[in-house]
């Protein structure tokens, strides 16, 4: 295919005997890489790191398989920032046209290569990555296993549901646990009984981190059955946490949380008694109404009254 003018004009400057002009009239031609991505793609193998920057760069989100193979041959660069820029523009990858390269690449990676490739099929969606990421959910690197629970989270594919908690119960790193955590929240009803008790058990992860994800993945799930589990997170060690507890506690609806809210609202973090006050409200029961009266006059928050105010209105306007 014939090149255009302007990119034809430009071709000496890309064979220039100087790195920097090289660089230039990449930069200069960065409107025409969707027309002549081959042009770039050359340009990912230059001797030159500032060059090849350029060039990955420029292929960001490219789907032509061409540009593909480069970006992957870009993962080895020995240059670490020709390596993200070469990730980055993997990541920006929507044609779903370009799963089966992708995936064709990732059969062939090793080690840590795997993670930019699962994180591309991750937003692709392309049921192709389903067998590949649960292989990978044992793979050594911990940046490979959270890419391949990201990609077994947006299949929403309710086989993996299992290696999904298995990673959040057993995995040595914390971030790939709260991966996991957050992952499972696309489950429905029917697997509770398979799924609660991993999820409880994440409510006592070392890392409070994993356990604020799984309050929020039970606040999604919103399964009547998590209400014992996410009253005892009302304790956690972590405020952060208890906040996450008190509002999956208001969305749930279990009166039985009552009690347990209630004394939530003398702990000393601003941000939970006003999460605490939401969440008895949203209850609208009247065994509330007398903490939250209290909380609305005497609370040194504004913010806090402010929230117990509208807690106290919602319940009468119950009644």
């Amino acid at each position: 295919m014939p090149l255009i003018p302007e990119v034809a004009a430009a071709m000496p400057l890309l064979e220039d005997g100087d790195p920097a002009v090289r660089r230039v009239a990449l930069l200069q031609l960065a409107d025409y890489v969707d027309d002549c991505p081959q042009v770039f793609v050359a340009a990912s193998r230059d001797a030159d790191a500032d060059v090849r920057l350029e060039a990955a760069r420029a292929l960001e989100g490219i789907a032509d398989p061409a540009v593909l193979v480069a970006l992957d041959a870009l993962l080895d660069d020995e240059d670490g920032e020709v390596v993200a820029a070469a990730r980055a523009s993997l990541a920006e990858v929507r044609d779903p046209g370009a799963a089966p390269v992708l995936l064709d690449l990732l059969d062939r990676a090793e080690g840590e290569k795997n993670a930019p490739l699962l994180a591309a099929l991750r937003g692709l969606r392309h049921p192709g990555v389903l067998a590949p990421a649960r292989e990978l959910l044992e793979h050594p690197a911990a940046t490979v296993r959270r890419e391949a629970i990201g990609a077994l989270a947006y299949l929403r594919d309710s086989s993996a549901l299992p290696a999904l908690a298995a990673r959040l119960s057993a995995d040595a790193d914390a971030a790939v646990r709260r991966a996991a955590a957050g992952a499972l929240s696309f489950a429905d009803a029917s697997h509770v009984d398979d799924l609660l008790p991993h999820l409880s058990n994440a409510l006592v992860d070392d890392d409070w981190q994993v356990r604020e994800e799984t309050v929020q993945t039970l606040e999604k799930l919103a399964w009547p059955a998590s209400a014992p589990i996410l009253i005892r997170a009302l304790a956690d060690p972590a405020w952060e946490v208890r906040v996450k507890a008190a509002r999956a506690l208001g969305r749930l609806g279990d009166t039985a949380a009552i009690p347990a809210l209630i004394a939530e609202l003398t702990h000393p973090v601003g941000n939970l008694r006003k999460e605490v006050a939401a969440a008895l409200g949203a209850l609208r029961h009247p065994d509330a109404l007398a903490a939250l009266e209290a909380a609305a006059r005497n609370d040194a928050d504004i913010d806090v009254r402010k929230a117990a105010t509208r807690a106290v209105d919602a319940i009468r306007a119950a009644a």
